[in-house]
């Protein structure tokens, strides 16, 4: 049973909004208590309590805002489209994962990487990052962007051999926040999701959007990713990379509630198709890397791009996808990433020069590689999958070079975990060589990021329709066979509830009684010549550009 099952409806709202306070207080009273000197001798154990209680207060906001049948609950001032606390389905997806990940860094992250510094600037990160993913607050996304691209600097800065990295990580991140901040600015001053936008919203709108080029590292703003994991602690890099909060920021600025040609900027368009071919870049240059960070920051580099091509899908199910692969390629790239900084951090750096011969020293760790590995390019009964199966279904219709460039990408990605995996793990065996044994805390980490891969992929359902919920109020399209939300989720009585609209008829716009098949809509869509198509039942003049006021 959901949460709002349960709870009563007058309560579900403040309980939410507890629970957010929760999760980003956890980390931050955990880092108050290490930077005061608690348990100077094992930081470990408060930061792990910490983001344990986030964690579990994750999992709490994911049951209950999973009744909410696709409304987001708003919280707070409203500014630009977007309310100071947000929460619909995409943050009770991504929430937990975020959570996961940090945990899992933390567990797996070898003593003398994590020293008081360290674990403060890991559990700042992670607030921030909470607060980023509770939010569609303009503004507050801007500052969000900065208290999280700190830490990364400040880590890649102070690690031996990382201030070139570090250098190439300001200089990309500096331009970045001054395009998001100057663009953000632009689009509040005029609006390009209101009829009547002008020069400097449409100008706003493609500042943001230059701006995720260069936090997701996309061609041609791509070289910070791979230096950042051959620089940086692989605990930074994969903080740093694996939440995308570019991705997560295209989503509220970039997107709209109305159906794909409304709801969609152009700027998202153009993203995307760039987006497709780092994905097969990055796959293609992973193939020839020379030492498996290189190999592990390429494979992120394109899993990441695939993420921002699907978000521009014409129909829930691309998007669908592409918030699958979000959490499907975060929690496998993790693992891989935890896997090879454990290696590491025993056997030193680890080439693919020439085979390692590494089995037999730790077989544990070969066998969490491989899993990881086919866990983050479609290994059946995973949710990478279920994720390359929806994205890929979703693009084929619309966009035949897309579904194409995204099966390359799988391809070529899969040969290079294959090959990495050969050369770390197989050739001749040293005889004396020492035995690599995992920790206690190493195999629990990896094994529960593990875990939701084989359980979302033998059982996707929950999760599948709780993102085709919030893809489809993305879109402003209604989902087949969902039911209508009830007036007491939102904490209304059914009496004095107002008649159920769509999105699109509440903003005043026409829609038609019955529905549009899709053969019919893509037919109307080439019809028209307007640069952004009307959702499905809605004039061509009567559909807002992108992200009307709710």
């Amino acid at each position: 049973m959901s949460g709002a099952g349960i709870i009563a409806a007058e309560a579900l709202p403040g309980f939410l909004l507890g629970l957010v306070g929760v999760i980003v207080a956890a980390p931050l009273v955990a880092a108050a208590v290490v930077g005061l000197g608690g348990f100077a001798r094992s930081p470990r154990t408060p930061a792990g309590i910490g983001l344990a209680v986030s964690l579990v207060s994750t999992a709490l906001l994911a049951w209950a805002v999973s009744g909410a049948d696709g409304v987001p609950y708003e919280f707070g001032e409203r500014l630009g489209g977007g309310s100071l606390v947000h929460l619909d389905g995409i943050t009770a997806a991504l929430m937990p994962t975020v959570a996961l990940i940090e945990l899992a860094i933390l567990l797996v992250a070898p003593r003398r990487f994590l020293d008081r510094a360290a674990t403060g600037r890991l559990l700042h990160g992670a607030a921030a990052t909470f607060a980023l993913f509770a939010t569609a607050h303009p503004l507050v996304l801007v500052v969000l962007w900065i208290v999280t691209a700190l830490p990364t600097w400040i880590s890649t800065r102070g690690t031996p051999g990382g201030r070139p990295a570090a250098r190439v990580f300001a200089i990309v991140m500096l331009a970045a926040l001054a395009c998001m901040a100057v663009g953000t600015l632009c689009m509040l001053a005029d609006p390009p999701w209101e009829r009547g936008c002008g020069l400097v919203g449409n100008s706003g709108g493609w500042l943001v959007a230059i701006a995720v080029l260069m936090r997701k590292g996309i061609v041609p703003f791509h070289s910070w990713y791979p230096a950042l994991f051959s620089g940086a602690p692989l605990s930074t890099a994969l903080a740093a990379t694996m939440p995308q909060v570019a991705a997560y920021t295209a989503v509220r600025l970039l997107m709209g509630h109305a159906d794909h040609g409304a709801g969609v900027g152009a700027e998202l368009v153009v993203l995307s198709q760039l987006a497709l071919v780092t994905a097969a870049y990055g796959a293609a240059l992973a193939l020839v890397q020379r030492d498996l960070r290189g190999l592990i920051g390429t494979l992120a580099m394109s899993q990441s791009a695939l993420v921002l091509a699907g978000l521009a899908g014409h129909v829930p199910m691309e998007i669908n996808g592409a918030f699958c692969v979000w959490i499907s390629s975060g929690l496998a790239l993790t693992g891989i990433g935890l896997v090879a900084w454990a290696l590491e951090s025993r056997a030193g750096p680890l080439v693919l020069t020439t085979p390692q011969g590494r089995f037999t020293d730790a077989p544990a760790m070969a066998a969490f590689f491989l899993l990881f590995g086919l866990a983050a390019i479609g290994l059946p009964g995973t949710l990478s999958f279920v994720a390359d199966d929806l994205i890929v279904s979703g693009s084929l219709d619309e966009q035949l070079h897309a579904g194409l460039l995204v099966i390359v990408s799988t391809v070529l990605s899969g040969i290079a975990v294959v090959r990495g995996w050969f050369f770390v793990f197989g050739g001749p065996v040293a005889i004396d060589g020492p035995r690599h044994l995992m920790l206690r805390r190493e195999r629990v980490a990896l094994t529960a990021l593990f875990v939701p891969l084989v359980v979302l992929g033998l059982w996707p359902a929950p999760l599948v329709r709780s993102l085709e919920r919030a893809a489809a109020q993305l879109l402003g399209v209604p989902v087949p066979g969902a039911p209508l939300p009830a007036p007491e989720a939102r904490g209304v009585s059914r009496e004095d509830a107002p008649p159920y609209k769509p999105r699109a008829e509440a903003r005043g716009l026409r829609v038609e009684a019955e529905p549009v098949s899709r053969a019919a809509w893509s037919a109307r869509s080439s019809a028209t010549r307007c640069p952004v198509a009307p959702a499905p039942g809605l004039l061509a003049q009567d559909a807002p550009r992108r992200k009307p006021e709710a």
